[in-house]
């Protein structure tokens, strides 16, 4: 089987020759750590562990144009801007990857600052396809390997609003001004619609993800009854016109421990869930006994696991990889990025066991 072959057979839950092989990347700082360990620092490094191919189209759903960056201070550890979101943040000059900006403002604060912020999701743009489009959709005619759609925090409906808005802003929203809540989130459904239809009428695509992060690690940020309320119709209007033009997988990315709300995720139409993090209490076996063939599943393999001995790299490989297996519909990866606490040696015995299992 090809790329594409077994990405489609692997989440259809038909017969495959192996599972797919994916990880979701690692941190920058774990990649420093591995050239010391031995990893070669001129290779491809999808090639060198030996993943399938699979690719993004390069589609933009961010906004255009951003907004401008402008510096307003800085002293002597910390400096304070307005980043391309609109957001004005404070972050350390010395940045490390486990720290974050401290988010001062964001753009919407009225409904006035929504519409104004509408003129930044033109579908139409020029620039929200490639110069080239048609030549680049030619060429995936004859693909190997399966393609997305995905716009990575561009493309939800709780993450994109909270991004224009704020977390706190945004639930507040929710109980003192549900009529903007609703246009904001509707309006997103409906650029996304203009977007995929454009897309999907010069290229087949394979599945599509949605990002969301609207977790925490003991459940969502908002009630299910609320997500019913007014996620649950924006879902359907975009997973109806994939559904209509031949995509059967629908992803979510969602951090945290989401268990409320996958079945409302699924009466959306999305049929896929990952990263599955074990520290927010998701447990992709006990997924798999509760919704049987209804969903996908990727991830759930506790990447803190990776970082002790060998015994415990096992133990957690061998208590999911062989029964999700067994059971179709899932993709072996780690419940996130590799972190820095992990060895090269590790992480390639990981990969080894999993091989091992699914090839055997």
């Amino acid at each position: 089987m090809n790329a594409l072959e077994r990405f489609l057979a692997c989440m259809q839950f038909r017969d495959v020759d192996r599972v797919p092989y994916w990880w979701f990347g690692a941190w920058r700082t774990t990649l420093e750590r591995w050239w010391g360990e031995g990893l070669p620092r001129d290779v491809h490094l999808e090639a060198y562990f030996g993943f399938d191919r699979h690719e993004t189209l390069p589609i933009k759903f961010n906004m255009i144009p951003p907004f401008d960056s402008v510096l307003i201070s800085e002293d002597e550890s910390s400096r304070t801007s307005i980043d391309e979101r609109g957001v004005r943040i404070r972050e350390l000059k010395e940045r490390k990857e486990t720290s974050m900006p401290q988010f001062l403002e964001f753009p919407v604060k009225t409904r006035s600052d929504f519409l104004d912020m509408k003129k930044r999701y033109d579908p139409n743009s020029p620039q929200r396809f490639p110069l080239w489009w048609e030549d680049d959709a030619r060429l995936l005619d004859n693909r190997r390997h399966p393609i997305a759609i995905y716009g990575g925090r561009d493309m939800g409906f709780f993450g994109p609003v909270r991004g224009w808005t704020g977390l706190k802003r945004l639930l507040v929203l929710f109980h003192t001004d549900p009529g903007l809540v609703h246009e904001m989130m509707d309006f997103l459904a409906d650029f996304y619609v203009d977007v995929i239809t454009r897309a999907l009428r010069d290229v087949q695509i394979d599945y599509y993800v949605f990002w969301e992060d609207m977790a925490y690690k003991t459940g969502p940020l908002i009630s299910p009854r609320m997500f019913e309320e007014f996620m649950v119709p924006c879902y359907q209007k975009v997973t109806g016109v994939l559904r209509d033009n031949g995509v059967d997988v629908i992803m979510v990315d969602s951090d945290g421990n989401i268990d409320d709300l996958i079945p409302l995720w699924i009466k959306g139409g999305v049929n896929t869930f990952y990263p599955l993090e074990v520290q927010a209490g998701m447990d992709p076996v006990a997924l798999r006994k509760q919704y049987g063939k209804k969903i996908g599943l990727i991830g759930g393999i506790d990447k803190r696991a990776l970082a002790g001995d060998t015994e415990s790299v096992e133990r957690e490989v061998e208590s999911k990889v062989p029964y999700l297996i067994s059971k179709g519909g899932y993709i072996p990866t780690p419940d996130h990025s590799i972190p820095p606490d992990v060895s090269l040696s590790n992480f390639q015995y990981y990969l080894k066991l999993v091989r091992h299992i699914a090839e055997n």
